[in-house]
């Protein structure tokens, strides 16, 4: 019986090879092989290397009866999910009328074991509590789970599983739950303010005397070098959109230098070809009658060139274009740059400076 499965594995294999994208008959004999060591493997309670062998049959080889002992060998491993997922991915499939029988054969097989390993999938629902929190991140097993999952059953695999969530100003204790199959569980995540976290501070409020309230009410005083310091220190988030400004400027240049070069390039080279085109043009008039070139090979070589010249030219204006817009877009940086930060703040972070000369332009820069 094993040897007539494994039969069947390698036929299935040579099946889907014309479905394939023109698999070669190295990828299709190790698919083969692949299959037949996989289903040896499951036939011998080694289910992590089934998993393995079918896989690499199916990458090599489409094949429903892959996908079958695949999903089989998910399940006795306790992977539901995975095994449910890959069930599916054999039932939907829409098979050709003329398709193999082992292939109609695994499709009713996948669907008849798709509905006993739904009724012992089990699934938890996730629900948030506690204080109020922004970006909160829920995790299950170390893995974090998107939002929209939050509040609905989430079928999962039998066994422990632990849950925790996760806020800039709050968190939760770890919840271990313990699923049995076919089980319909909840887990309440209580947010409280993290360690470190402070909570919102309450409105003051004046219990003393004058003095005391005045104390309360207003801040101390800076002291002269706190204030020097703090008229000396821009913020750091000042900081960085001058070095952000400055990065772009430096980009944008860049990019206008390269295209007015490759711009000035074309064109010239755009000029040398169409000159070559009136130098044979020329020639060919000198050795025809009539002051006209007939010869239909130089004929040929004046349009090649002429075509060339033209391709040039239109190379050479769209470089120029890009190359002015990088170096207005470069100016626009600049020009923002030097006027978001305070003169003190420019001398101590990284920017850069236009110069304009003849027939030039440049920056300087401070870094």
């Amino acid at each position: 019986m094993r040897t007539f499965s494994s039969w069947v594995l390698g036929v299935s294999v040579l099946l889907a090879a014309p479905v394939a994208f023109a698999q070669t008959d190295l990828e299709r004999a190790t698919a083969r092989d692949a299959a037949n060591n996989g289903r040896a493997a499951y036939d011998a309670g080694k289910y992590d290397k089934a998993i393995d062998y079918l896989s690499r049959a199916e990458q090599l080889v489409h094949s429903p009866t892959h996908l079958l002992y695949l999903a089989r060998s998910q399940t006795k491993l306790g992977k539901l999910v995975a095994a449910h997922e890959t069930y599916l991915k054999i039932s939907r499939e829409t098979l050709a009328s003329n398709a193999p029988k082992a292939f109609l054969s695994a499709q009713a097989t996948a669907e008849q074991e798709q509905d006993a390993l739904d009724a012992r999938l089990p699934s938890v629902t996730v629900t948030l509590q506690g204080v109020k929190a922004t970006d909160v991140t829920v995790l299950m097993d170390g893995t974090a789970l998107p939002s929209a999952m939050i509040g609905i059953p989430l079928p999962a695999d039998p066994g422990s599983h632990e849950f925790k969530a996760m806020a800039t100003n709050a968190a939760s204790d770890p919840v271990t739950v313990q699923l049995a199959e076919s089980a319909k569980q909840s887990v309440t995540l209580t947010l409280k303010v993290a360690k470190g976290a402070k909570a919102a501070a309450p409105a003051a409020q004046v219990t003393a005397g004058p003095s005391s309230a005045a104390t309360s009410a207003s801040p101390p005083a800076a002291t002269g070098a706190d204030a020097a310091q703090s008229d000396a220190a821009p913020p750091a988030s000042q900081h960085s959109k001058s070095a952000a400004l400055t990065v772009a400027s430096i980009v944008s240049f860049s990019v206008g230098a390269v295209g007015l070069g490759l711009g000035s390039f074309f064109l010239l080279e755009s000029s040398n070809t169409r000159n070559e085109a009136n130098k044979i043009d020329d020639e060919c008039k000198v050795l025809s009658l009539g002051g006209k070139c007939s010869n239909p090979i130089k004929q040929d070589q004046i349009l090649s060139k002429d075509n060339d010249a033209d391709s040039q030219r239109k190379l050479g204006i769209v470089s120029m274009i890009g190359g002015g817009v990088g170096v207005v877009a470069g100016l626009a940086f600049l020009i923002a740059d030097i006027s978001s930060g305070s003169p003190s703040a420019r001398h101590t972070t990284p920017h850069v400076t236009p110069v304009f000369g003849f027939q030039s332009v440049g920056v300087v820069g401070t870094f």
